[in-house]
């Protein structure tokens, strides 16, 4: 049997729960599923944090550690979410890592290295969203052929 393998990706917006619930109602309880829920952050700089010329920098950097590590707890709770509604624990899969390049470079290379059958993805609406997810659409909808693409709105 031929499974299909489902990259799902997640940014933490309000409208990644319209994601969710598309898979949840779509997949939920297929055996032949295999569901990667993806997110890569923009790194933080390698910085000394011990040094004492960074004064108010260090508390903000600190913050902005603890976002990342919160996300990455958020990511594995959206993944028990998944597990409760219906999946195995074997068919969830997370990518919580740091960005290399752009974002569409970074999907579409996760696409290709996961062999993934189909994305689902969300689409915020509203004027300075729409430039920037256009950009991400466009690039994938240009870059990945003979598959799925799902786009929430």
């Amino acid at each position: 049997m031929t499974v299909k393998r489902v990259l799902v990706l997640f940014n933490f917006s309000a409208f990644d729960e319209r994601v969710l619930h598309y898979v949840i109602k779509t997949y939920a309880g297929q055996k032949n599923i295999e569901v990667t829920l993806f997110h890569v952050y923009t790194p933080l700089p390698a910085i000394d944090r011990s040094s004492p010329r960074l004064g108010a920098l260090r508390s903000t950097l600190a913050g902005m550690w603890t976002e990342i590590r919160e996300k990455a707890q958020d990511l594995r709770t959206v993944k028990d979410d998944l597990i409760e509604n219906g999946f195995d624990e074997n068919q969830i899969k997370t990518v919580f890592r740091p960005r290399t390049k752009s974002i569409a470079a970074e999907i579409v290379d996760a696409v290709r290295e996961g062999n993934y059958t189909t994305v689902v993805m969300s689409r915020e609406p509203g004027k300075a969203t729409r430039i920037f997810t256009a950009n991400i659409h466009d690039a994938l909808l240009s870059a990945l052929r003979d598959m799925e693409i799902v786009i929430i709105i």
